[in-house]
């Protein structure tokens, strides 16, 4: 049962291919009041996170096929805010390096205490934050993409999974310009159909949603050829996350 203060109902993905190791820590984390799911190796995370949304993967560095580190790489460039805590056997300075140097959060060698991987994820876990824009005096937007909310001038916006995401991605590489097709990647795990308009429609909604003008955008910006870029807020204004 979860005790009051702790960060219940997080959604915890863990990748590891040892089925007792799955096991146990469903378990555990269940009994502290987290949400978990499970795969057995990282060729299945694309379609997973397509579909779902997590606040935090623990992943083992031994998988079946493609190793851990590349997984998490492919996560750190797909979903830079997603946080990573890595699980290993593996004990060489190197592999831990490594693993931090490629974005992980964290780095847990196997075995360990049951606590100790609990205080790990709280840590984690408590340094996620709502995404925080402030325009100017007159209006404060407030993205919090763990409840799939959109706080605008007071008001509470709620946005679909796919909004959610796209709004994720685009806050990820703020200042830079996407591509549709890195988009799709992102959202979907394929690239993108030249005769498909589903992002541009998905965008558009995403405007009308946090724009104050949305046909004069003033975040969510089109780079008529390129893509899309989210502009962040100029110097005088906030950005917190």
């Amino acid at each position: 049962m979860a005790k009051a203060g702790d960060l219940e109902s997080s959604r915890i993905l863990l990748v590891d291919d040892d089925e007792v190791l799955q096991q146990l820590l469903q378990e555990f984390l269940t009994d502290q009041g987290y949400m978990i799911s499970a795969l057995s190796n990282g060729e299945a995370l694309a379609g997973f996170l397509h579909l779902n949304s997590v606040d935090v993967i623990v992943m083992d560095i031994l998988l079946p096929g493609e190793h851990g580190l590349y997984w998490l790489a492919w996560l750190k460039n797909n979903y830079p805010s997603l946080p990573v805590l890595i699980l290993s056997s593996q004990k060489a300075v190197d592999d831990r390096i490594a693993g931090l140097q490629l974005g992980a959060e964290d780095y847990l060698i196997k075995p360990f205490h049951m606590t100790e991987l609990l205080l790990r994820l709280k840590n984690i876990l408590k340094n996620k934050r709502p995404i925080e824009l402030k325009a100017n005096h007159s209006y404060t937007y407030c993205f919090d993409p763990e409840h799939a909310l959109f706080f605008r001038d007071g008001k509470t916006i709620k946005l679909t999974t796919t909004e959610t995401r796209l709004m994720r991605f685009l806050f990820d590489h703020a200042g830079k310009i996407v591509t549709r097709d890195e988009i799709s990647e992102a959202l979907r795990g394929n690239s993108h159909h030249p005769l498909d308009r589903s992002i541009d429609v998905h965008m558009n909604r995403l405007r009308k949603k946090i724009e104050d003008k949305p046909n004069l955008p003033k975040y969510l910006n089109t780079v008529w050829g390129k893509g899309y870029r989210f502009l962040p807020p100029k110097k005088e204004d906030e950005l917190h996350q």
